[in-house]
């Protein structure tokens, strides 16, 4: 007769001693409880009691875990959704004619200079395309022009000529200096830079995004480990890595900081607590 057993005869017992019925003798030989029986029932419930608790710790970390994934992946997306590939595009779409427009300065005293000679000449031939003069604030403007390498001479008597290799975009022309002399100052603005562009800044930000939400989807993982209870250690290294998701910058990290904390207090329940 197990403690349970036990526990309901010696209700029923009680109950017949308030009802007045007359004992059955020997029936109290069944009713005696060892100590040691009390003890081990009372030690039972103890145990189960804190399995209990440390189940529920690993069922509020995965919880965390899982919503500071949620948020990386969350953020990853905005990333993406905030590319400024639209801007790369728009930049890069030409139309079928533009304007040029620029400015002519004098190189020793800065000043705007007025009716400078200002040819726009095709590459190769250097045939005159298009012919032009600053106005009294040193500008000057080709309209209809093709999008495509140009060159631009400018001259002014008693100047050194300047003859610039541009492509023709709708953005102003870098000032032309323009210095005393009889000669002819070449330039070219087609080299292409090989600093920080604009593809270099979509190509990060698109890199960061995609990090981001991998490491979301790794903490999705995490979470699923923490509430199978499978393999401590590699869980917790998942979780490591969902940090990298920055949810929101520091809440979706700080969630699964949470959730891993909460792993280290009930790392014995895990089927594989540690790695030997």
């Amino acid at each position: 007769m197990d403690i349970n057993e036990r526990r309901d005869a010696l209700r029923a017992r009680v109950r017949k001693k308030l009802d007045g019925e007359e004992e059955i003798p020997g029936e109290d030989d069944d009713l005696v409880v060892q100590e040691h029986e009390i003890t081990m029932s009372t030690t039972q419930n103890e145990d189960l009691l804190l399995i209990d608790d440390k189940s529920g710790l690993l069922t509020l970390a995965s919880s965390l875990i899982f919503i500071g994934s949620v948020l990386g992946i969350i953020t990853g997306l905005l990333l993406l959704q905030g590319n400024p590939t639209d801007l790369l595009g728009n930049t890069l779409e030409v139309d079928d004619v533009i304007d040029v427009r620029g400015i002519v300065l004098e190189s020793e005293s800065g000043d705007s200079m007025e009716d400078v000679t200002i040819e726009l000449l095709e590459i190769g031939s250097n045939t005159v395309l298009q012919t032009a003069s600053t106005n009294s604030y040193g500008y000057y403007e080709f309209q209809n022009v093709a999008p495509e390498k140009h060159i631009i001479r400018v001259t002014l008597e008693g100047y050194n000529s300047v003859e610039r290799t541009i492509i023709a975009t709708n953005v102003n022309q870098d000032a032309f200096t323009m210095t005393p002399g009889e000669g002819t100052v070449t330039e070219d603005e087609t080299i292409s830079s090989t600093g920080w562009t604009l593809e270099n800044a979509v190509a990060l930000s698109t890199g960061i995004a995609l990090v981001t939400i991998i490491a979301g989807v790794v903490g999705l993982y995490s979470a699923v480990g923490a509430r199978k209870q499978q393999n401590y250690r590699r869980t917790q290294y998942l979780a490591g890595i969902a940090l990298f998701s920055r949810g929101f910058i520091v809440f979706g990290p700080f969630l699964i900081l949470c959730g891993m904390g909460l792993m280290v207090l009930a790392k014995d329940e895990f089927e594989q607590p540690e790695v030997e």
